[in-house]
């Protein structure tokens, strides 16, 4: 196999051969059919990682895929959702999830909260400190209490004649 390296053992000169680094025998003795470590079961490396190898030693190399951390001990490689990490590196008031096509994390500022970062960074801002929510200077800003959406309540001594 070219993927192989073989030497005479050093008693009976019978020829030996080992697979180089990054290939795995799949042969059946004594037939030795070095394959692509990556190919057979992504390499040893985690479902959430990809596999690949080191450009100089041709080595294993797992590295995790898009939307997961290494939260793993050098050597191994464990691959974490990062939303479950420190709600992803979002705001505090921000929930985290993962983009349908490339799985990056996207925070989303929750109800209540809006965006007053500089993209790509997401800073969720109380609402009612903006502009008062959006709400008429004649009304307070406050949020509902299930939902933490923003309400509007006129001021005394005003009537709301707007429409929501």
């Amino acid at each position: 196999d070219p993927n192989a390296g073989c030497s005479h053992d050093n008693t009976t000169n019978a020829v030996e051969c080992t697979c180089k680094t990054g290939y795995s025998d799949t042969g059946v003795a004594p037939n030795v059919v070095c394959t692509d470590t990556c190919t057979i079961t992504n390499g040893g490396c985690d479902p959430n990682a990809g596999c690949s190898h080191d450009n100089t030693t041709n080595a294993v190399e797992c590295t995790c895929k898009t939307g997961y951390t290494n939260t793993g001990v050098a050597p191994n490689v464990v691959c974490t959702d990062t939303c479950t990490i420190k709600n992803g590196g979002c705001d505090p008031n921000a929930g985290c999830s993962h983009d349908n096509t490339t799985n990056a994390v996207e925070c989303t500022c929750k109800t209540g909260y809006s965006d007053t970062g500089v993209a790509p960074n997401v800073v969720c801002t109380d609402t009612c400190t903006i502009k008062n929510g959006g709400c008429d200077p004649n009304a307070g800003c406050s949020h509902d209490n299930t939902t933490n959406a923003v309400e509007c309540t006129c001021k005394t001594g005003y009537t709301n004649t707007g429409v929501a």
